[in-house]
């Protein structure tokens, strides 16, 4: 039976030796060298560990430094899925893309762990090497040399044991802290507020914007009283100061499609430049920070420009060699009930199986086919062989 104090130990990323966990065991298997044995053993748990960052990557590194690179592909994908910006799942992606010969993935992938970590000394050497063997077949050559190994990503290691380590630190540390802000806020009361957000002063309103709220004439989607459009901006500045994104930006459409005055609607352009993408971790673990389908369906275009993660399953699917399109059968995972199909379109490559269903993260976007709007695909999760 799972354990949840020891599952969510690990989902951050703490080894804990005083827990008989399979990761922690795996761990200490391929640190030993013997790569294919931690990844059986990872392997015959991949059902109880299906939502777990920590384990995917491990045994996608398992199976990298153990030469199944169809496996470690698999696997380090999913990790990819959980936390998109991890940069030592990027590295490891990466020299799966060298080994086959895919130089221009390889680099995309290096360049991003280097924008995550400007100092990754693995990223900076793996673009040396591909730059050094650039239009020459000799990359091929020093990969079968076997130093490719050079660009694999290091296992973890272990760390103090978190559970034990918190019961000796974590009260008299609270009652520090318990003591210092009581003090600090009684001195100084404005110690307590949250700093503002980044660009919300610059969407402040003026005195003239409010009194020049509403346009008369003109054809808009959305007629508006004054107040509903002051309302709908401080609601937009609300969300958008404790960040949530997906629902500041429907106010801001909402302005947008509406006969709000160019003021208020330029400064609702300012704090659009601010929002921030959720990612597919986030809207998994905060299903209510994503848009339902039914939402959308109902007036696309507020909702164009946020961000949703459905499911269902794929028809229709069109590989390309830098794309992928499908229809989504949103609802129909479960192959009972097909609540709408949706266009989806990815700037990228995938293999996908569609007699399994499949989970997609993605940007609402307007367009002309039925329904009124369709998907861009950022991020999408299709269960694994044994999954």
């Amino acid at each position: 039976m799972r354990n949840p104090v020891i599952f969510a130990a690990l989902d951050c990323g703490l080894w804990t030796p005083g827990f008989p966990s399979t990761l922690t065991r795996a761990a200490r298997l391929a640190r030993r060298g013997k790569y294919e044995n931690a990844a059986q053993l990872l392997e015959s748990e991949v059902y109880n560990y299906r939502d777990s960052f920590l384990f995917f990557y491990l045994l996608g590194l398992c199976s990298l430094y153990a030469g199944n690179y169809g496996g470690a592909h698999d696997y380090l994908s999913r990790a990819r899925e959980l936390k998109t910006r991890e940069p030592s799942v990027l590295l490891a992606l990466a020299a799966l893309y060298v080994k086959r010969a895919d130089s221009r993935r390889a680099i995309s992938f290096y360049l991003e762990a280097r924008d995550i970590d400007g100092k990754n000394r693995i990223a900076k050497r793996g673009l040396n090497i591909l730059k050094k063997y650039a239009g020459s077949d000799d990359l091929q050559a020093w990969v079968e040399s076997g130093k490719l190994r050079s660009l694999f990503p290091p296992f973890p290691h272990e760390k103090l044991n978190p559970a034990r380590l918190a019961l000796i630190i974590i009260p008299p540390v609270l009652l520090m802290l318990t003591v210092g802000a009581f003090f600090v806020v009684k001195n100084n009361p404005l110690a307590a507020q949250k700093p503002a957000r980044e660009g919300f002063a610059e969407s402040a309103l003026t005195q003239t914007d409010k009194r020049e709220a509403a346009q008369s004439g003109g054809v808009y989607n959305l007629i508006l009283t004054e107040k509903q459009i002051l309302d709908a901006y401080e609601n937009a500045r609300k969300f958008f100061n404790v960040g949530r994104d997906n629902s500041a930006r429907i106010e801001i459409n909402r302005i947008m499609e509406s006969n709000a005055g160019e003021g208020i609607k330029n400064k609702a352009r300012i704090m659009a430049q601010y929002l921030e993408a959720p990612d597919f971790e986030m809207l998994k673990s905060t299903p209510s920070a994503g848009i339902k389908y039914a939402e959308a369906a109902k007036d696309p275009p507020l909702y164009r420009d946020c961000y949703a993660l459905w499911s269902g399953m794929a028809a229709n699917i069109v590989e390309g060699h830098d794309e992928t399109s499908f229809d989504f059968l949103i609802g129909y995972d479960k192959r009972r009930v097909v609540e709408g199909i949706v266009k989806v379109w990815m700037p990228f490559a995938a293999a996908i199986a569609p007699e399994r269903p499949l989970e997609v993260f993605g940007r609402i976007e307007p367009s002309d086919a039925p329904g009124g709007f369709g998907m861009e695909g950022i991020t999408i999760h299709q269960p694994v062989t044994g999954f």
